[in-house]
């Protein structure tokens, strides 16, 4: 059982990140989850374009697995905007491996033709923010403890 009090309120400013950067936020982990954001909004809104844009044509049956995995896009996208807000260097060390696991995936797809070869522009992109984000984790220092 969990004991309320009356006089507690929730923090008004938001958390000081946890990493220190020279500039406020760090950037590579800014702008991927940015570009995230956009895939994820124009999947949802306008998927057809997007999916033209790739070389991917899709049935109109499934349109709505499109809009849903665009749902999905903006909702992974937060977790980048939260760690670029609070600093979290596990978050981003994570984000690396897995941003360089997926353009090797990528290509094997697009190998394997389950993907157009246009796949492999999303794949680079994921694989030079993940070397941005390598570099930037080195440059900034670790916090201090107290």
């Amino acid at each position: 059982m969990t004991v309320s009090d009356p006089d507690w309120r929730a923090p008004v400013d938001p958390p000081t990140p946890v990493t220190p950067v020279p500039f406020g936020k760090p950037w590579s982990i800014w702008a991927w989850g940015g570009l995230i954001s956009s895939a994820g909004l124009a999947l949802a809104v306008a998927p057809r374009p997007v999916l033209t844009l790739l070389h991917a044509p899709v049935e109109t049956a499934s349109l709505p697995w499109v809009r849903f995995v665009g749902l999905v896009l903006l909702a992974y996208a937060m977790g980048y905007h939260v760690a670029g807000w609070t600093g979290q260097r596990t978050y981003m060390r994570a984000s690396v491996v897995l941003r360089v696991f997926s353009v090797v995936v990528i290509g094997a797809f697009v190998l394997l033709d389950w993907l157009p070869k246009a796949w492999l522009a999303v794949g680079l992109a994921d694989f030079a923010g993940a070397v941005w984000t390598t570099l930037e984790l080195r440059w900034r220092p670790k916090p201090k403890a107290a």
